[in-house]
């Protein structure tokens, strides 16, 4: 076990005394402890901590997740709210910051050594390792400039990630080409390997644009990287992509992927339809690239297209400790399917997903993309 260096915010000194019993008791650190929001962002000015274990309401005019927010633009750090009040607005805002946990008061302490030993030994590398996967990984901000209508979510199981998005425009064409990537594991030998992969597709998309040229030539270059002939260091890391193209002077979008899912949602009849695209991952040799599968569509003005890792539907939660599975995701998307206000929905989808998550470890990376083709902005 490592031990983690940990800060406790609570303005009840018998519930912070408490706190302190509890984290000591399981072998760790409590480096200092603060009653109000002020003080705990003053502190983090100048240090750090693997973990803040943080009430909501404090002493002062700035509550625990308007500390975190500012504590943020300083330093990193994973916190685990402890609120007396589970209210979904406290929820909205906490799930905008690093949080790692939700736990009600009293806390049991079971729950919180769990969080604790879930947390990864956290390395100034490996954050630095993050801030270059963001540089070159497709963010929000980027899917906003492309698509007026999209949510995205890319939750990395650790601090770096093995899935990735990757979209480009093509003025030549006017064709966007974009899709995910879900590479085997988490943690840093996913995270290699998905810049690799990341590096690949956007070199080979500049020079093909059919998609499953595309997907072959990546294979090959997979192949090529991470298996080669007599060498002691094979490896036998694999990938699962779904990539898409949409002809917007047409209407149409060209969907094509390996051992990967996505669900359209059918403005028309109002319904979400689920599609699967199957094979080996990414690392076995493809015979024939018209074995990758392609499908296409005639898109209307409202439809949308879902492109998800299976660390969404896999994630263990609920009552009984289950799996999300598709039949859950497309149970939200239904519930949320008249929603105009796409900031409004990408927080219900992270809502969604955090409750039913609640206390489980994360199962593996996250990400899910959700574009309509026909809001592309030109």
């Amino acid at each position: 076990m490592v031990k983690k260096k940990i800060v406790i915010v609570e303005d009840d000194f018998l519930i912070q005394e408490l706190h302190r019993h509890y984290v000591t008791n399981l072998g760790h650190d409590v480096v200092d402890c603060f009653s109000t929001g002020k003080e705990v962002i003053e502190y983090f000015k100048d240090h750090t901590a693997d973990l803040i274990l943080m009430d909501i309401r404090l002493e002062d005019n700035i509550d625990g997740i308007e500390a975190m927010n500012e504590i943020e633009q300083h330093v990193p750090v994973p916190v685990v709210y402890v609120s007396a009040n589970n209210e979904d607005s406290s929820y909205k805002r906490a799930i905008q910051t690093n949080m790692k946990g939700f736990l009600s008061k009293p806390v049991v302490k079971s729950d919180l050594e769990k969080i604790i030993n879930d947390l990864e030994d956290v390395t100034d590398s490996i954050l630095y390792a993050e801030r270059i996967q963001k540089a070159i990984f497709i963010q929000k901000e980027d899917i906003d400039e492309i698509f007026k209508d999209n949510i995205f979510l890319n939750r990395p199981k650790d601090i770096v990630t093995g899935d990735f998005c990757f979209l480009d425009y093509f003025k030549d064409t006017k064709d966007y080409i974009g899709g995910i990537g879900d590479c085997t594991g988490h943690g840093i030998p996913a995270a290699l390997l998905s810049v690799l992969c990341f590096q690949f597709v956007t070199s080979i998309a500049k020079n093909e644009r059919n998609l499953q040229d595309i997907i072959y030539e990546l294979n090959n270059s997979i192949i090529n990287s991470l298996s080669k002939v007599n060498s002691k260091n094979k490896v036998n890391d694999s990938l699962d992509v779904v990539l898409f193209r949409i002809l917007s002077e047409s209407n149409e979008i060209e969907i094509s992927g390996i051992k990967r899912e996505f669900i359209h949602y059918d403005s028309k009849n109002k319904i979400h339809n689920l599609y699967r695209l199957r094979g080996n991952s990414l690392g076995s040799p493809i015979e024939d690239k018209k074995e990758i599968p392609l499908m296409k569509f005639k898109y209307e003005k409202d439809d949308f297209f879902y492109f998800f890792s299976d660390g969404i539907t896999d994630q263990f939660g609920g009552q009984f400790s289950k799996k999300i599975t598709r039949k859950r995701v497309i149970e939200f998307l239904d519930q949320t399917k008249f929603t105009t206000d796409f900031k409004k929905k990408q927080i219900e989808l992270n809502m969604f997903l955090r409750k039913w998550q609640g206390n489980n470890e994360q199962t593996d990376d996250m990400i899910f993309l959700g574009i309509s083709p026909s809001s592309f902005i030109q």
